[in-house]
């Protein structure tokens, strides 16, 4: 929804799939630059790879599961059955999950990895920002959300008055509790590094930003309610 002078528009076809398409694009990008430092993944990611560790099981089958789980979640905590909206969810963490693949095999080609660890952190920190601002923007089309970000939404105006910090955090906790429960299971971990830190500390600052400064007339759509009901954003 666009705000302008006073009013709120509805988007068109248009502006919903040019947002859409390059919010998915940034999420993914910066999933894939993150990916190809090894500095360490987003709660969530670091925690579908420390039960792959433990178990011995592809990734791929807990990202999976976490997709399905969360946005069964997502039912409960928005107390409303949407089957739109929880095969959304579904099918965003499908294309996201195909495209984050897809850019880091590209950036692997650079092999980020091997460069000094200043360089790294620099590379990691602005994937996980860029990971922010895509996030920021789908958030606020609000047509099909990754079921991990919609529960951020979800928290943020339901739950902690439009602030986007205390939701992701209280989102992550969830992720980085399921690491630290391999760690006391098997005595490694694996995944959690300074990007999973930054993630945690600073993604949600990252979200509010964006919803501030990046494509400011852009704001949030189809919350089940009047935007002057909506809190204010933080």
């Amino acid at each position: 929804m666009h705000h302008s002078d006073g009013q709120y528009f509805e988007l068109s076809f248009k502006q919903f799939l040019f947002y859409f398409i390059l919010s998915l694009t940034l999420d993914a990008l910066g999933n894939g630059l993150s990916v190809s430092t090894n500095l360490g993944s987003a709660p969530w990611t670091a925690g579908a790879a420390n039960l792959a560790h433990l178990t011995g099981l592809p990734i791929a089958l807990f990202l999976g599961l976490t997709t399905v789980l969360v946005a069964t979640a997502n039912i409960f905590f928005a107390h409303k059955l949407d089957w739109r909206r929880f095969f959304g969810n579904i099918l965003f963490g499908v294309l996201f999950s195909l495209l984050a693949g897809v850019f880091t095999s590209l950036f692997m080609v650079f092999h980020f990895i091997d460069y000094p660890i200043w360089a790294k952190v620099i590379i990691d920190i602005l994937g996980l920002s860029t990971i922010g601002v895509g996030i920021s923007i789908y958030q606020r089309v609000n047509v099909i959300l990754h079921p991990i970000d919609d529960l951020t939404n979800i928290l943020r105006f339901s739950y902690f008055h439009g602030s986007a910090p205390k939701a992701q955090m209280s989102n992550f906790v969830v992720g980085v509790m399921i690491s630290l429960a391999c760690w006391l299971l098997s005595g490694t971990v694996v995944a959690l590094n300074v990007g999973t830190a930054f993630a945690f500390f600073c993604q949600g600052s990252i979200i509010a930003w964006s919803d501030r400064y990046i494509f400011p007339s852009l704001v949030h759509g189809n919350m089940d309610k009047s935007h002057k009901d909506i809190p204010k954003q933080s």
